[in-house]
């Protein structure tokens, strides 16, 4: 988790620097095109599994997939090839808690007693949703949770699941205070979710989510039914295994959704045009501690990073208008790619 920090923290970096300074947009698009089909040249079989594209205004000009979603039965990478995004999932979720702000049905500041008004006090009293989305809470990681292993393989919804992990502040933590990455913060999000919205998390992502965002995939169920229906990459390990045995039944409010390169292009898209949440409400919506100092943009800009055991995803918003989403079936292989492009894009090598 360290590692992933630290890479994020230098890919926001990147992003930062991608503006049109005095430099014609059309110039700096066709020179940076140029860069970025080099490099992607240089990605093959060899050194990369995965998919890529990169957009100006929602337009792509530079795309690539190359690997294999399915080694034993040789079925390649495509574009279109559904990935698992890993915590690139908490962004969705981040918007679901935006569109029950807008409505009137959640504030930020809103304590999480108001929504589970069983959780342990005084914490939950303390603890608020702007908290639960800044990993700021004091939350730990439901993955590690001998819980979690136990209904990993059959739990049918987030009160299944959050029934059987510790949800409870960290010994030592107090809300608000510091930044600790947190999955569990984001399982309790998806409780805020079910409660102020009226319906099944699920349900609710599906339709005022992903539906009017143009993603098609979503919560995928980990079946082989599914798999074959929809095409979906394997994750691989170092040793060429999959971690298909290791993949709960389905995704979570925290990590697990799997998404296309064009369906987080689309999902972009909605996000810039405020077709899903208004745009004072998604600059409010902080999931990363600033960087450098800078004022926080929210969901506005930003890069939004995944990375487990045969799962690497980055989607990236600039303030400029570009979109890079790298996906990959492989551990730490979106980052460094991402990192890359994003340099180019900024005038870089």
């Amino acid at each position: 988790m360290k590692r992933l920090l630290q890479l994020l923290a230098a890919m926001v970096l990147a992003a930062s620097c991608v503006t049109s300074g005095n430099t014609p947009e059309t110039s700096a698009s066709t020179s940076a095109a140029a860069a970025i089909d080099a490099y992607l040249a240089e990605l093959n079989d060899d050194n990369f599994s995965g998919a890529i594209i990169v957009a100006k205004d929602f337009v792509p000009f530079a795309t690539k997939a190359t690997g294999y979603a399915d080694r034993a039965r040789g079925g390649p990478n495509a574009t279109i090839t559904p990935f698992n995004i890993g915590s690139v999932t908490k962004v969705f979720t981040a918007v679901a808690i935006g569109q029950l702000v807008d409505q009137g049905k959640v504030a930020l500041d809103d304590p999480l007693t108001k929504y589970l008004p069983t959780y342990p006090k005084p914490a939950g009293d303390q603890i608020t949703v702007a908290m639960l989305l800044a990993h700021t809470a004091g939350t730990g990681d439901y993955l590690d949770d001998p819980g979690y292993r136990r209904v990993r393989d059959s739990f049918e919804s987030v009160a299944g699941l959050i029934g059987a992990v510790n949800t409870d502040v960290l010994p030592g933590r107090i809300p608000g205070k510091t930044f600790a990455y947190s999955n569990t913060g984001y399982l309790l999000l998806g409780a805020v979710i079910e409660k102020a919205s009226g319906r099944d998390f699920y349900d609710y992502m599906d339709n005022e989510v992903f539906a009017k965002a143009g993603v098609a995939a979503g919560f995928l169920r980990n079946t082989e039914d599914e798999r074959t229906d929809r095409g979906f990459a394997l994750g691989y390990e170092a040793d060429e295994t999959t971690n298909w045995s290791t993949l709960p039944v389905r995704g979570t409010p925290a990590t697990g959704a799997y998404a296309t390169a064009p369906d987080l292009l689309s999902f972009h898209k909605a996000l810039a045009t405020g077709a899903l949440v208004k745009s004072e409400t998604l600059k409010r919506l902080v999931l990363t501690p600033p960087n450098g100092g800078q004022a926080p943009t929210g969901l506005t800009s930003g890069v939004f990073a995944g990375d487990e055991v045969g799962v690497s995803a980055v989607f990236a918003m600039t303030p400029t208008g570009y979109t890079v989403i790298v996906l990959a079936n492989v551990e730490q292989a979106a980052e460094p790619v991402a990192t890359k492009i994003l340099k180019l894009l900024a005038g870089g090598s």
